[in-house]
């Protein structure tokens, strides 16, 4: 009897995945495979790591980027990990670093964890929890924060860039997202044109980073041209039809809740004029920015 169950503690010890075997209430999200080291210097130094940034991982295992990131450019950095094992290996190896006054590491649900304080967040878990993060993502974290992730994308929200790292013959794929602000709405303000003073409506629809307008301006349709979201910056220029003529005026803005500001350029009768330029936008046109836009707002 004692040999049979000591034979069958053996076999569970070692079938059972690992996340079951973990000292928590449930399993892990995703299993335990650590990031080469070559791959957290290529993901440290996509996201563009600055001297102010607080960076948090999500399944930060044994906090090699975490340390790596607080060691090598200086930051504040968070890890979150479920396992308690891998709370303490991290909290050895930060130690082992001489970066403990810069690190913490919780011992947490990622589902459940606050990061909003995070400029850059990192991940390497799986498409399919990635997808589970990514409205909180979009929701909490700030305009401009970097998102960079370890061989998983998040679906339809294609990537701002990419790039690849072969370690061993194993090729590694590592991406970067760029929160974007919420531009979707009905927006309104005033400008200058020649002697006299018009407003001009704009509606935006979004999916992700890549926003489409159209606007009302001077009695008239003017055409939207090059609309660029990065972030919270966003620009574009107007197509405006002035004294039978087209006149284009560049925007450049960025964005705060219902309010854009900036500066409008353009050239109007023969003379080059600046001026400030501010839009504001009702809040009840605003959508969630991973909505399903017309097709033609979709671009991988």
């Amino acid at each position: 009897m004692i040999k049979r169950l000591a034979c069958a503690l053996f076999l569970v010890s070692l079938f059972a995945p690992a996340a079951y075997l973990a000292a928590q209430d449930r399993p892990l999200d995703v299993p335990y495979v650590p990031t080469k080291y070559p791959v957290v210097d290529d993901m440290l130094k996509i996201a563009n790591i600055q001297k102010t940034d607080i960076l948090y991982d999500l399944g930060c295992g044994d906090g090699r980027i975490v340390v790596g990131a607080a060691q090598k450019y200086g930051i504040r950095a968070v890890g979150i990990d479920l396992d308690p094992d891998r709370i303490a290996e991290s909290r050895e190896n930060a130690q082992k670093a001489g970066v403990t006054n810069l690190v913490k590491f919780i011992e947490g649900d990622l589902f459940q964890a606050d990061f909003k304080e995070a400029s850059v967040l990192s991940l390497y878990l799986l498409t399919s929890v990635n997808l589970k993060l990514r409205p909180r993502i979009l929701r909490e974290l700030k305009p401009g924060t970097r998102v960079v992730s370890h061989n998983f994308g998040m679906d339809n929200w294609k990537p701002d860039s990419s790039s690849v790292v072969t370690v061993d013959d194993i090729r590694h794929d590592v991406f970067l997202w760029i929160i974007p602000a919420n531009v979707s709405g009905a927006w309104t303000w005033t400008m200058p044109l020649g002697a006299k003073t018009v407003e001009a409506r704009m509606t935006v629809e979004q999916k992700y980073q890549f926003p489409l307008g159209s606007v009302t301006a001077n009695g008239g349709a003017a055409v939207v041209r090059d609309m660029k979201l990065h972030g919270d910056h966003l620009s574009f220029l107007l197509d405006v039809p002035v004294d039978g003529k087209t006149t284009a005026i560049t925007f450049d803005g960025r964005t705060m809740g219902h309010t854009i500001s900036g500066t409008a350029k353009a050239t109007i009768g023969g003379k080059e004029q600046s001026w400030a330029w501010k839009a504001s936008r009702n809040p009840a046109g605003e959508k969630a920015i991973d909505d399903e836009p017309p097709i033609w707002n979709y671009r991988p």
